[in-house]
């Protein structure tokens, strides 16, 4: 278990005064980012190795709102390693220690240069101490659905959107995707699945669709190719 404590700050809010999802991603992102530097697995150490770990699905539930000078404390864990897979958990609680954020998250392991996955060994997952936080929170690889989809308006990868890992770093999709909702969209629980990277310069066309229980957005490179579903509700 890895934990570090922080005050929201002005540039993590919105219009207002809120912690949007994509930042939350975020404040998540940096928490594992810290956790694997702290146990000398970190994006240098990578970078040697020539791998990286990648996102396979996420699913995020927010229980209230995060808040403008709010204290909050982020932690994770990996939660589970197999050949293929590993998992890990997270969460952000206020100073009472209520769990303003639960969410989990599914990873593969790449190789940098050919971008295929790799098969994650005991030297891989043994310095992380799989911990699992939460048993009823679990990530999906599927995201289903089921009404009639709108076109968007497509728009371009920048160079500003692309990570340490050479692709578009996974909150920037969940950020594309907030400018399609309704203002002030009442957002509790996201669940996002990444079926392929996305890379500098790339034309992205995002789809919405108007589900029963939330909004959903995917969006598509210019083969027609899957890059990511994002279920909103």
């Amino acid at each position: 278990m890895f934990s570090y404590e922080t005050t929201v700050s002005y540039s993590r809010t919105d219009r207002n005064g809120k912690v949007p999802m994509h930042e939350i991603l975020n404040l998540l992102q940096d928490c594992s980012t810290f956790h694997s530097e702290d146990i000398g697995h970190g994006v240098s150490y990578m970078k040697r190795e020539a791998r990286a770990w990648v996102l396979v699905a996420y699913k995020v539930i927010v229980n209230r709102p995060i808040m403008f000078g709010q204290k909050i404390t982020i932690g994770t864990s990996p939660s589970k390693f197999s050949s293929m897979f590993a998992s890990r958990q997270y969460f952000i609680k206020e100073e009472n220690g209520d769990y303003l954020v639960q969410a989990d998250s599914l990873w593969v392991l790449i190789d940098i240069q050919t971008r295929k996955p790799l098969r994650i060994t005991e030297e891989d997952s043994s310095v992380y101490k799989p911990e699992p936080i939460f048993d009823n929170i679990k990530a999906s690889r599927k995201i289903r659905f089921s009404s009639e989809r709108t076109k968007l308006e497509s728009f371009k990868v920048l160079k500003t959107y692309i990570d340490s890992n050479g692709h578009m770093n996974n909150a920037n999709y969940l950020r594309a995707a907030e400018e399609f909702l309704p203002t002030n969209f009442p957002c509790h629980e996201v669940d996002i699945v990444y079926n392929k990277e996305a890379m500098e310069g790339e034309i992205i066309t995002p789809y919405l669709y108007s589900e029963e229980n939330g909004i959903g957005i995917s969006f598509e490179n210019q083969s027609g190719e899957t890059l990511t579903r994002i279920m909103l509700m």
